[in-house]
C-alpha cells in the first residue's frame, strides 16, 4: 500500500518534501537515497533489502526513539536554522540519524556527527532574536485570525466565557464529579510551574533541547499508533520539528513544567493574549507529565488567571486535532463554537511581556 504525506514547510530555510512510504511487518522503512541527496523514495519489496541502481543505497531506518537521537535530530535542525544550506533536507536527517546500516564513511553520517559537534546544551537557548512585530505577525496565523478579518472560516475553536465568574471555585463547581476529581488530582502534582516572558529582540525563553524533546514525545505519543506504525512516527518527527519552530517564533508566555526533585522540564503550555481573550495557544508534554496531570493542571491555572485578569471575557483554547479532544474541552466547560470571533474578541492590541 503506497500513500502519500505532505508535512508542514518550515518557514524561512529547512525544506520539507513529500514522502512516498510503505510500513512493513518489522517496523522498519527501506529507504534508498540518490548520494546527490535531492530524491528520496522509502518502499518495500517482498520484504527485501534492496538497491535497484548502481547509485543508489538501501538504507533501514529504525523507528526507537531514544534520547541520543532526539539530540542530533535537535543538532542537525540547530544547523539547518543557523543557515548551513546542506542541513535543509529533513529526509537526509531522517536516513542519518534513524538508518542502522549506514556505512561509518557515509555522507549522512559525517554530517550528523558533523552536527553534533555542535550540540547546545540541554537548557541553552538557540531561537533566533526575533523583533517583537515580527513574533506578533508569526502569530496570527496560528491564532485563527483569517477569520476575525474576514478572510476565510477556520476550524471551531473551544472556548470559555469568563466575564461573569468571580474566581476559579465558580467555574469548578459548574463542573461534573469527575472532572472536578481530575483537577484536584492535577494540583495534588509534584511539579513546579515557572512563567517565562516571550521578549522581541531576545530567543525564545523555549528553545532549547529540553522543550524540544517535550515537542517530539508530544507528537509521537499523538500521531504514532503503537510500535508498528512507523510511517507515522517518521511523521510525527516531521510535525515535531514543525510545531517547534512554530512556537519559538511567536510572541506570548510560556508557562514551565519541572519535576520535583530532578527540575527537568517535562512540560511547556503556550499562552497568547489579545485584545479580552487569552488564548492556550500550544502545549507539549513529555510521557512523564502526561501521566500527571500537568494539561489538566494548565486549563485550571489559564481559567484562574483569566478570571483575575481585568480586561480578559473569553479563554480560548483553540481547535481540537480530534473528536475526542473536542469532547473532553466540552466536559470542562469549553464549547465548541463555529463563529468563534462573535464571541472571542481579538482586535484589541497584544499584551506586552
Amino acid at each position: 500500500m503506497h500513500r502519500r504525506i505532505l508535512v508542514n514547510k518550515m518557514p524561512r530555510r529547512i525544506k520539507f518534501t513529500s514522502l512516498l512510504l510503505v510500513c512493513v511487518p518489522s517496523a522498519s522503512l527501506i529507504t534508498r537515497f540518490n548520494p546527490t541527496f535531492k530524491q528520496y523514495n522509502i518502499e518495500s519489496k517482498n520484504q527485501r533489502l534492496y538497491a535497484e541502481k548502481p547509485n543508489q543505497q538501501t538504507v533501514i531506518l529504525d523507528s526507537t526513539l531514544t534520547d541520543e537521537r532526539v539530540s542530533s535530530l535537535f543538532a542537525w535542525i540547530s544547523r539547518a536554522f543557523a543557515g548551513d544550506s546542506r542541513y535543509d533536507n529533513m529526509l537526509l536527517a531522517l536516513c542519518a540519524i534513524f538508518g542502522s546500516n549506514l556505512p561509518p564513511n557515509s555522507q549522512p553520517l559525517k554530517l550528523a556527527q558533523e552536527a553534533n559537534k555542535f550540540m547546545p546544551s540541554e537548557e541553552e537557548l538557540t531561537g533566533a532574536p526575533i523583533s517583537i512585530v515580527e513574533r506578533e505577525s508569526a502569530s496570527l496565523g496560528a491564532m485563527g485570525a483569517a477569520q476575525w478579518t474576514g478572510q476565510w472560516r477556520t476550524r471551531p475553536h473551544a472556548l470559555l466565557d469568563v466575564s461573569n465568574m468571580t474566581s476559579v471555585d465558580e467555574w469548578v463547581r459548574t463542573l461534573p464529579r469527575g472532572c472536578r476529581r481530575t483537577l484536584k488530582k492535577a494540583a495534588s502534582q509534584n511539579f513546579t510551574v515557572r512563567t517565562l516572558p516571550i521578549r522581541g529582540g531576545k530567543p525564545a525563553p523555549h528553545s532549547s533541547l529540553a522543550h524540544f524533546r517535550c515537542v517530539v514525545e508530544h507528537e509521537v505519543r499523538l500521531m504514532s499508533y503503537g510500535d508498528g506504525d512507523v510511517q507515522g512516527f517518521f511523521d510525527a518527527l516531521c510535525e515535531a520539528v514543525g510545531r517547534y519552530s512554530g512556537t519559538t517564533r511567536m510572541t506570548g508566555e510560556i508557562r514551565e513544567y519541572r519535576n520535583n526533585p530532578q527540575n527537568q522540564i517535562i512540560a511547556f503550555a503556550h499562552e497568547v493574549q489579545k485584545g479580552r481573550t487569552i488564548r492556550g495557544q500550544w502545549f507539549y508534554a513529555n510521557d512523564e507529565a502526561a501521566k500527571s496531570y500537568v494539561w489538566f493542571h494548565s486549563v485550571h491555572d489559564l481559567v484562574k488567571r483569566a478570571i483575575e485578569s481585568e480586561g480578559v471575557d473569553v479563554v480560548d483554547l483553540g481547535p481540537s486535532g480530534s473528536d475526542s479532544f473536542s469532547e473532553l474541552k466540552a466536559k470542562y466547560g469549553f464549547e465548541s463554537v463555529d463563529d468563534w470571533p462573535a464571541l472571542a474578541d481579538y482586535y484589541g492590541p497584544f499584551k506586552k511581556a
